[in-house]
Order: C-alpha cells, then structure tokens, then sequence
C-alpha cells in the first residue's frame, strides 16, 4: 500500500488505529501495508507536491481496492469511524488523481468504487446525529464524482460496463432536478433505453410531474434488486416524497369525520410500519384516530420544520444478501446468501 512517511507519522502521532497497532507503551507503530496516504489540504504558500509523492494509476487503483475491499468491511470497529477514516483517504485518492489529471479508462474505474461507497454511506448513516456524520458533505462530495464520472463517460470510447448503472445513479441522485433529466435526453439511444437507466427517468419524470405514488412504485426495492445502490439513492428523496404525498392526500381526502386506515398509508407511502407512518403524520400535523387511522384536513396539514430519515427493512434485505465489498467493487450485481455482520 503506497504511504507517506510513516516515521514522521508515528512520531507524530498522526497515525491511525486502522493503520497500526499499539506496543506495550501504548503508541501506535504503524504497519507499513496499512498505511494510506492522507489528504493533505491545499493552502496559500504551500509548495507543491514532489513527483516522488504522487501516486500513479495502477497504485491508485490498488489503494482504492484495499479501502473499500479491506478496510469499510471491518466488523470491529463502528462503521462511522470507517467512514471517516475511508472518506479522508478516498478524498486524497481524488487528489492525486486531479492533480496528475488522470482521466480516461483509470478514471472512470476509480469514480465508479468512490461513487459507490459515498452512496451507500448516504443510506448507511443517514440515522446518525450530526456530530457523526454530515449528510451535506456526504452528498457534495458524491456529486462532484458523479458529475466527473459523467463528464469522462462523453470523452473517453464508449461502451462502459457500468454505464447503465452510473447513469440512473446520476438521476435517481438529482432526482426531478432539470438539468440530470436534460442530460438524459443528450444521452445516445442506446443507453437511454437501458432498462435502469429507463427506470430511473420514469421516476424522475413522476417525480416533477407529482405524481408521487407512482414515484414510490417504481422505487420499490424488488424492482431495482440487482442495482442496491440505485434504492439507497432513491431513499435520499424518500421522505420528502412521502411528505409531498401527505399533502396531495390531505386536500384529496380533506374531510372532518372521514379517517384513512394506517395500515393502507403505511404501504402506500412506503413505510417501515404502522407506528412510523404515524409518526410521520403527527410532525405534519395531522390527527390520529384510535392508533389505526389518519384524519387528513388540508388547513392543518404543516410541513415539518426537518425531515427525518430511517432505515427500511426492504433496502436492508436488499442490502444484507450482498457482500459489502462486492457493493462497492462491484456494484453488486451478484447476489450471496451471506449476511452482514455489524458493529453498534
């Protein structure tokens, strides 16, 4: 694994726990094959990086598959630490890769693995508080790879492997956002009829056009089983979906005595159960009858001041019947019987 002065780093104690382990005096000695090189973050005054500093392609590509095939696979550690520690690594990757301005068919192979792991951490850690982890940033730094995976798809020769994949990642990502749908329609005709790619514009187009219920259709998780990824970028939009769909059906069903069953708007809204469609009704104001229905009235229908975001059982299933590593060096495509083990 390619690494920048471990002595400095050790003496400094700027080493990681994933990069070493501890001797009886309880400093960490690094372990040559663990240490990645960090992202260093640029400044006014600050020399360039030598040549011998910089790492070529092929060693980008072996960094990159030891993070995400090694490292964010780990079960004894909490995959937040993982996260932060593979994110800053990822990002210096990216570095390298600008600064050397690789491109071409080693681009696109880099981007694909990076543009996977930023994904499923949006879904992964969406529950986590801010003092754990940015969604914000998360989601800045997946576009900007997505965008420049996108960008080197129109340069480099066609027919990519993964094309299909990336492409509705790119529009279940900026979901209903004109300019993802604009770039569909520049899309050659073959791959705009790529049955994924097809998928995602459908839900894009039902999403500008509020048609809600129909989005949330054809973002179910069975739809979609052989892309998890692609679920994990639709749920960045679940709640705000499902809120749009509260509002449609309060003036829709607005009535003072006529109550809705729960268990109906727990599957038509996509709902993990009963008890968090009713949650999510009471943050939007909403009145619940005898812990079975909803009384939809659109004077007091309120759109909450902050979404929140869960996990849901069919994305997990979806999800835990993969190995990790082959979501993120994959895609993963091939389906396993092996579940995930995780750390809480």
């Amino acid at each position: 694994m390619n690494y920048v002065s471990p002595p400095r780093r050790e003496r400094e104690e700027l080493l990681h726990p994933l990069e070493g382990v501890k001797d009886e005096a309880g400093r960490f000695i690094c372990i040559r094959s663990r240490v990645v090189k960090e992202y260093s973050r640029p400044a006014a005054g600050k020399e360039d990086p030598l040549p011998c500093d910089l790492r070529p392609a092929h060693i980008l590509k072996k960094t990159v598959d030891y993070l995400l095939g090694k490292v964010a696979v780990r079960v004894d550690y909490t995959w937040s630490d993982l996260y932060d520690f593979v994110f800053d690594r990822l990002r210096a990757v990216r570095q390298d890769m600008v600064i050397q301005s690789i491109g071409g068919h080693d681009g696109i192979e880099l981007l694909e693995k990076i543009v996977r792991f930023h994904i499923y951490a949006g879904y992964r850690l969406c529950t986590q508080p801010m003092s754990v982890y940015d969604p914000q940033i998360n989601d800045q730094h997946t576009q900007e790879c997505l965008k420049r995976l996108i960008s080197l798809y129109r340069v480099v020769p066609p027919d990519h492997a993964h094309q299909e994949e990336f492409e509705s990642l790119y529009l279940m990502f900026n979901l209903g956002q004109t300019d993802a749908l604009m770039h569909f329609f520049d899309l050659p005709k073959h791959i705009r009829e790529l049955p994924l790619v097809q998928q995602a514009y459908r839900i894009s187009l039902a999403h500008i056009l509020t048609n809600t219920i129909r989005c949330l259709r054809l973002m179910e998780p069975e739809k979609s089983k052989r892309y998890p990824l692609f679920v994990c970028a639709a749920h960045r939009h679940l709640s705000s979906i499902q809120s749009k769909s509260l509002h449609v059906l309060s003036v829709g069903y607005n009535s003072k005595s006529f109550a809705y069953p729960l268990d109906k708007l727990t599957r038509l809204l996509w709902y993990r159960d009963t008890a968090q469609a009713s949650e999510s009704c009471r943050q939007h104001n909403l009145a619940i009858r005898d812990n079975s229905s909803v009384l939809f009235q659109k004077s007091a229908f309120r759109y909450p001041d902050k979404m929140l975001h869960s996990h849901h059982p069919e994305i997990d299933d979806v999800l835990s019947s993969i190995h990790l590593a082959d979501i993120f060096l994959k895609g993963g495509v091939t389906l396993d019987a092996c579940r995930l083990d995780e750390v809480t």
